[in-house]
């Protein structure tokens, strides 16, 4: 190795270090260097606003088809997930696996064609297994062919490229990539697909020169036809509003951006790791790197570039190459951001890579060698926010890895434009979680797509899916990242700007980054990760996460409960044991196991909804989460598979964050978690004068126990003024027999020693014997005051309190939302309007009949707004709580038009009753026709 060169390679660099790049040697604050920004509060950095016109270069250099795909067609085998399968004495011998596409855009002249392929086993002798070839259709001719032994796999179980250089002669024929099978061996195949022989040189050049320029300002788009690029060579660009203008010649931009490359960085042909040693240095020092097929024509005129540093013949393993970039420029980049990408990735990531001067490594765990080399720069990385950015050779291996540093991996190797999306507007819309239906007993499934913490998904296939023009028909999860809020905060506002009612934004595994969390041995650690994360779900909108341990690992107590109490926001996560049962964390928090993690069909779908219906019997809700691979699985086989249940009138399809809702409804849980102000549990955070521990609970029976208080305290100062909702979780014996007065709830004001709340508890107002029962009271706490929680036993049946909670709200219908009906008005705006000119009288709002208003004392306020408050002291509206099952009001109040302090400004109107009984309830506004008015929701405290 020359060591004198590269130690004169490292000072030149060194020396550029400082005015180019633009986080090294810095800690992770406000970093220096023109055009891009890490705040210390961000997980990933920022660049800066695009500019006006962007230049786009075409880098398209794959063309890929996938084996299950429509493009080719199969003489034997058969579907299996992500691929096409044969196996031995299943599937017929001797045929083509893959034929066709008949592709007409393949470029004359060198190309290399690939086929993706694994198979069960390696060893057991080297018979030939099938034989690749590249046809040319339009004239018969065979242009090349590989046969392909069994030891010729270097692993098994999982993909591997075998790759066949061919010629194409004319540009237009009809080329087939086939696959013969001679049915020795288990055979899969992920894709067929062909490269362009030196169009992969060039994208090095131009995707390094995309990161260099957009650095100081983003002014360069690139389309290149990737793995699965389907979101078209400028349909992000228009959809986000962003001025473009196509590039003819790709090699003018060097010379319109001449005088921001100081120089090249060539890499070595023949040690391929050295295209991430020189993207690394390129970086830094302010260079585009270069292959050494194109040297002479770069260090030429026009360009006449300089050769700042040439890496050819200087290294002999991979090994050597990571160890270098280790001990001679680690030191001097962030350690926030490690990027890893394959280095037959010549494009991509790799401008992101050059743009935030990250090392780039291609290391392998499985590799002991490699992984100790890893595990020298993860020692070096924060625990708990640090990202690897780009995949690893082995997913599950690579992800165990690090996550036993603390670091979370960010899917996103061939992510095309992050330095472009990654300077829009940071400003997100999110649209709040819509009115869930009232609880029944029904089986309620929740449909959910995979992937989305993929960034290079949703750049690309994402972008196909949430396009389909039937999107919206039914209730669907979109999982996605976190971390989009830094990497693309413009696409997740476009999301949200063009979201139907029934789309629901979800965090994909297992937070801001893809991790293991039941791998991370530092608790501490994993409680920063999931603070972060849960910070940048809650600005992101998203109330569901997707936690993974592995393709089938179920959440690990200590990981649930660190989520329950650092992730306050969420409404639930999914896990990937599947068909798992509900778990609640921290008394607030509920996990459950998909129950199916994995579909590849419509098929499939049904076939997993049916396994997880069956045995229902109506006596009490059932939820199953059923997750979709979108590699496999499009828009219209959801909506398919939804409408073969549509006849199912006790099946409700619903988005995760509304199942979770009735899932924590169902499990007495705040619906809302993010109103929730306190919890107490019952056997730790009060004094007791009767009773006992029991479990989790505090208990009091007639036999052992005397009527007293079992529960005052805690004398809490913290709750804020004005109104609030505490509600006792509750159950009792036996609800049948005498309607005794078996306990007495109350709030009090422990300074002005005022009672603020009171309810008496009657033995038949509990639904079910030693059934959790939420029972609460609304009232109103003087500013600064110290309150005490009281529940006082009354020696009539056996009662056990689980825990008591403070919210500032229990549940909100908004007027316009889809489960409320009007027989008056119409949508307008952020409410439901009424106005003469168009309505009668009648009702303009009726909420869905509520089964669920728990036992207490509550107070409705309903939100409206008039046009006229002063013509004359006319009733305008009548509002209500109403009874369906005895047709009366419960509740009611006239409000005149004076009631109103001023015109088009919304004022809150509020109804107290005392809910005694079991009873389902409905908060309905009446018309009158005398003025414009506009109702904005209900809320029921």
């Amino acid at each position: 190795m020359k060591w004198n060169k590269k130690m004169g390679a490292a000072l030149l660099a060194a020396v550029v270090i400082a005015a180019s790049s633009p986080f090294a040697g810095l800690p992770k604050a406000e970093a220096s260097g023109a055009g891009v920004s890490w705040p210390a509060e961000q997980i990933l950095p920022s660049f800066s606003e695009p500019a006006s016109t962007l230049d786009v270069m075409n880098l398209v250099a794959e063309y890929r088809y996938d084996a299950e795909g429509k493009q080719v067609a199969h003489e034997t085998g058969r579907l299996e997930g992500n691929g096409w399968l044969a196996q031995t004495s299943i599937d017929a011998s001797n045929k083509y696996m893959v034929t066709g596409p008949y592709a007409k855009d393949i470029p004359a002249g060198a190309n290399q064609a690939y086929f993706d392929l694994t198979t069960d086993n390696n060893t057991a002798n080297n018979d030939l297994i099938v034989t690749v070839d590249v046809r040319d259709n339009t004239t018969g001719e065979v242009l090349a062919s590989r046969d392909i032994t069994r030891k010729q796999w270097t692993k098994v179980g999982s993909y591997e490229r075998f790759t066949l250089d061919y010629n194409n002669p004319t540009t237009g024929h009809e080329l087939e990539f086939r696959v013969y099978w001679y049915g020795r061996a288990y055979t899969k195949i992920d894709a067929v697909g062909s490269i362009q022989q030196g169009k992969s040189d060039e994208n090095v050049l131009f995707t390094t020169l995309k990161g260099l320029v957009n650095k100081t300002q983003p002014r360069i788009y690139t389309y290149d036809d990737n793995v699965r690029n389907e979101d078209g060579k400028d349909k992000w660009l228009n959809d986000l509003g962003m001025g473009h203008v196509d590039v003819a010649d790709n090699w003018s931009l060097l010379t319109k951006y001449a005088s921001e490359i100081n120089g090249i960085v060539v890499y070595d042909d023949a040690l391929q790791d050295t295209v991430n040693l020189a993207t690394t240095i390129a970086a830094q020092s302010g260079a585009i790197v270069a292959p050494p097929s194109l040297v002479s024509k770069l260090t030429s005129a026009p360009y006449n570039l300089p050769i700042l540093d040439d890496l050819r013949g200087d290294f002999s393993t991979k090994l050597e190459v990571y160890q270098y970039l280790h001990d001679h420029y680690w030191s001097s980049l962030s350690h926030n951001l490690i990027i890893g990408l394959s280095p037959g990735i010549k494009g991509a990531l790799r401008d992101y890579a050059t743009a935030t001067g990250a090392a780039v490594i291609w290391l392998n765990p499985s590799v002991p060698a490699e992984k100790t080399l890893l595990q020298s720069f993860f020692s070096d990385m924060p625990a708990g926010n640090g990202v690897y950015m780009g995949w690893w050779p082995d997913e599950a291996i690579g992800v165990q890895a690090a996550s036993e540093y603390g670091i979370s991996t960010i899917a996103s190797d061939w992510s095309s434009n992050l330095t472009v999306f990654g300077g829009a507007s940071r400003e997100v819309n999110v649209k709040p979680v819509p009115d869930k239906p009232p609880l029944q007993n029904k089986i309620y499934v929740s449909l959910i797509l995979s992937d989305g913490d993929n960034l290079q998904y949703m750049e690309h296939r994402f972008k196909k899916i949430w396009d389909s023009p039937n999107r919206g028909t039914v209730p669907l999860g979109w999982t996605v990242s976190p971390a989009m809020l830094d990497a693309m905060p413009g696409v997740l506002n476009y999301l949200y700007e063009t979201a139907t009612p029934n789309d629901a934004l979800i965090a994909g595994p297992s937070g801001f980054g893809y991790t293991y969390p039941n791998a991370w041995a530092n608790q501490a650690y994993l409680d920063k990760f999931v603070s972060i994360s849960n910070d940048y779900m809650d600005r992101a909108g998203l109330k569901v996460a997707t936690i993974w341990n592995t393709i089938t690992g179920g959440i690990n107590p200590n990981v649930g409960e660190s989520f329950a109490q650092y992730a306050p926001s969420l409404l639930g996560l999914t896990g990937q044991n599947a068909g798992s049962p509900i778990k609640v964390y921290g008394n607030s928090l509920p996990t459950q196991g998909l129950s199916a993690t994995y579909c590849y069909s419509e098929a499939t779908i049904i076939s997993e909804i049916n396994h997880a219906i069956a045995g229902w019997d109506g006596a009490a809700p059932r939820f199953v989460s059923i997750q979709s691979n979108p590699w496999d699985v499009n828009y219209q086989m959801i909506e398919n598979a939804v409408n073969n249940f549509s006849s199912n009138s006790d099946i409700v399809f619903v988005r995760p964050d509304t199942y979770f809702q009735l899932m924590r409804e169902n499990n007495q849980l705040p619906i809302d978690p993010s109103t929730v102000v306190q919890q107490y549990e019952a056997e730790t955070a009060f004094s007791h004068e009767t009773g006992a521990a029991s479990g989790s609970d505090w208990s009091a029976n007639v036999s052992d126990n005397a009527a007293g208080s079992m529960l005052s305290g805690n004398l809490d100062n913290t709750i804020p003024a004005g109104s609030n909702t505490v509600t006792f979780k509750m159950k009792i014996d036996s609800n049948t027999g005498i309607n005794d007065n078996v306990v007495t709830l109350s709030v009090r004001d422990h300074v002005s020693n005022k009672t603020l709340a009171s309810v008496d508890v009657y033995r038949n107002q509990f639904k079910a014997n030693n059934t959790y029962q939420n029972f609460s009271l609304s009232f109103n706490n003087p500013s600064g005051s110290s309150l005490e929680f009281k529940a006082d036993y009354l020696d009539k049946a056996t009662i056990s309190i689980d825990n008591v909670t403070v919210t500032k709200r229990v549940g909100k219908y908004e007027a316009e939302g889809s489960i409320v009906g009007h027989e008056q008005g119409h949508a307008s705006g952020d409410g439901w309007q009424a106005a003469p000119s168009l309505d009668g009288t009648g009702y303009m709002l009726i909420s869905p009949n509520d089964a669920n208003i728990s036992i207490g004392k509550h107070m409705i306020t309903y939100r409206m707004k008039i046009d006229n408050n002063t013509s004359d002291k006319d009733v305008v509206a009548v509002i209500d709580v109403w009874d369906p099952a005895s047709k009366s009001v419960v509740k009611q109040e006239k409000i005149t038009r004076k009631q109103f302090a001023s015109v088009n400004q919304y004022q809150d109107f509020s109804l107290s009753f005392d809910h005694t009984q079991n009873k389902n309830l409905e908060f309905r506004v009446w018309y009158a026709d005398k003025a414009t008015l506009t109702v904005d929701n209900v809320t029921v405290n």
